[in-house]
Protein backbone atom coordinates (compact mmCIF):
# COMPACT_ATOMS: atom_id res chain seq x y z
CA UNK A 1 0.00 0.00 0.00
CA UNK A 2 2.86 2.41 0.65
CA UNK A 3 3.40 3.00 -3.09
CA UNK A 4 -0.29 3.81 -3.53
CA UNK A 5 -0.59 6.95 -1.40
CA UNK A 6 1.58 9.39 -3.39
CA UNK A 7 -0.08 8.75 -6.79
CA UNK A 8 -3.53 9.07 -5.21
CA UNK A 9 -2.46 12.28 -3.45
CA UNK A 10 -1.27 13.62 -6.82
CA UNK A 11 -4.59 12.65 -8.43
CA UNK A 12 -6.50 14.41 -5.64
CA UNK A 13 -4.30 17.49 -6.10
CA UNK A 14 -4.82 17.51 -9.87
CA UNK A 15 -8.58 17.11 -9.68
CA UNK A 16 -8.76 19.59 -6.80
CA UNK A 17 -7.14 22.32 -8.89
CA UNK A 18 -9.45 21.51 -11.80
CA UNK A 19 -12.50 21.64 -9.54
CA UNK A 20 -11.35 24.96 -8.04
CA UNK A 21 -11.09 26.45 -11.51
CA UNK A 22 -14.52 25.13 -12.40
CA UNK A 23 -16.02 26.45 -9.16
CA UNK A 24 -14.61 29.89 -9.98
CA UNK A 25 -15.44 30.06 -13.68
CA UNK A 26 -17.80 27.31 -14.77
CA UNK A 27 -21.11 27.65 -13.00
CA UNK A 28 -22.76 29.79 -15.64
CA UNK A 29 -25.30 27.06 -16.33
CA UNK A 30 -27.04 27.98 -13.05
CA UNK A 31 -29.38 30.84 -13.90
CA UNK A 32 -30.36 31.95 -10.40
CA UNK A 33 -27.56 34.08 -8.90
CA UNK A 34 -28.31 33.07 -5.30
CA UNK A 35 -28.31 29.36 -6.15
CA UNK A 36 -25.12 29.82 -8.19
CA UNK A 37 -23.33 31.44 -5.23
CA UNK A 38 -24.55 28.76 -2.83
CA UNK A 39 -23.29 26.10 -5.23
CA UNK A 40 -19.96 27.91 -5.60
CA UNK A 41 -19.58 28.05 -1.82
CA UNK A 42 -20.34 24.35 -1.48
CA UNK A 43 -17.87 23.46 -4.23
CA UNK A 44 -15.18 25.64 -2.71
CA UNK A 45 -15.55 23.83 0.63
CA UNK A 46 -15.28 20.47 -1.14
CA UNK A 47 -12.18 21.62 -3.02
CA UNK A 48 -10.58 23.03 0.12
CA UNK A 49 -11.06 19.77 2.01
CA UNK A 50 -9.82 17.74 -0.96
CA UNK A 51 -6.64 19.82 -1.30
CA UNK A 52 -5.81 19.82 2.43
CA UNK A 53 -6.23 16.08 2.61
CA UNK A 54 -4.31 15.47 -0.62
CA UNK A 55 -1.34 17.06 1.15
CA UNK A 56 -1.94 14.94 4.24
CA UNK A 57 -2.06 11.82 2.06
CA UNK A 58 1.18 12.91 0.43
CA UNK A 59 2.71 13.05 3.91
CA UNK A 60 1.47 9.55 4.67
CA UNK A 61 3.05 8.36 1.44
CA UNK A 62 6.39 9.99 2.18
CA UNK A 63 6.48 8.63 5.73
CA UNK A 64 5.58 5.17 4.47
CA UNK A 65 8.31 5.21 1.83
CA UNK A 66 10.85 6.29 4.47
CA UNK A 67 10.06 3.13 6.40
CA UNK A 68 7.95 4.85 9.05
CA UNK A 69 4.71 3.30 7.86
CA UNK A 70 2.77 1.02 10.16
CA UNK A 71 -0.78 -0.23 10.29
CA UNK A 72 -1.92 3.10 11.71
CA UNK A 73 -0.36 4.98 8.79
CA UNK A 74 -2.04 2.57 6.41
CA UNK A 75 -5.36 3.14 8.16
CA UNK A 76 -4.80 6.91 7.95
CA UNK A 77 -4.15 6.69 4.21
CA UNK A 78 -7.24 4.61 3.60
CA UNK A 79 -9.38 6.90 5.72
CA UNK A 80 -8.05 10.00 3.93
CA UNK A 81 -8.97 8.46 0.56
CA UNK A 82 -12.40 7.32 1.74
CA UNK A 83 -13.04 10.67 3.42
CA UNK A 84 -12.20 12.71 0.33
CA UNK A 85 -14.32 10.46 -1.87
CA UNK A 86 -17.30 10.62 0.46
CA UNK A 87 -17.05 14.29 1.43
CA UNK A 88 -15.80 16.05 -1.68
CA UNK A 89 -16.85 13.41 -4.18
CA UNK A 90 -20.46 13.36 -3.09
CA UNK A 91 -20.65 17.16 -3.14
CA UNK A 92 -19.31 17.08 -6.72
CA UNK A 93 -21.81 14.37 -7.63
CA UNK A 94 -24.68 16.40 -6.21
CA UNK A 95 -23.56 19.55 -8.00
CA UNK A 96 -22.93 18.13 -11.45
CA UNK A 97 -25.39 15.26 -11.71
CA UNK A 98 -28.03 16.42 -9.27
CA UNK A 99 -28.08 13.19 -7.28
CA UNK A 100 -29.30 13.96 -3.76
CA UNK A 101 -29.63 10.31 -2.70
CA UNK A 102 -26.13 10.12 -1.24
CA UNK A 103 -26.23 13.48 0.55
CA UNK A 104 -26.60 11.84 4.01
CA UNK A 105 -23.20 10.18 3.51
CA UNK A 106 -21.28 13.48 3.20
CA UNK A 107 -20.90 13.75 7.03
CA UNK A 108 -19.48 10.22 7.01
CA UNK A 109 -16.74 11.58 4.78
CA UNK A 110 -15.96 14.25 7.35
CA UNK A 111 -15.90 11.61 10.07
CA UNK A 112 -13.46 9.51 8.02
CA UNK A 113 -11.21 12.56 7.63
CA UNK A 114 -11.20 13.18 11.38
CA UNK A 115 -10.45 9.51 12.06
CA UNK A 116 -7.64 9.66 9.49
CA UNK A 117 -5.98 12.48 11.43
CA UNK A 118 -6.34 10.46 14.63
CA UNK A 119 -4.81 7.39 12.98
CA UNK A 120 -1.99 9.53 11.58
CA UNK A 121 -1.28 10.89 15.04
CA UNK A 122 -1.22 7.43 16.58
CA UNK A 123 0.90 6.10 13.73
CA UNK A 124 3.36 8.97 14.09
CA UNK A 125 3.59 8.44 17.82
CA UNK A 126 4.24 4.72 17.39
CA UNK A 127 6.83 5.37 14.65
CA UNK A 128 8.64 7.88 16.88
CA UNK A 129 8.65 5.46 19.81
CA UNK A 130 10.15 2.67 17.74
CA UNK A 131 12.81 4.88 16.10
Amino acid sequence: MRKFWIPVAALFGLTGVAMAAYASHGLGFIADAAVREATRSSLQMAVQQQMFHALALLGVGILSLKGLGNRWMCAAGGLFVLGVLLFSGLIYLRTFIGIETFRPFVPWGGTCLMLAWLALGIGGFKAARSA
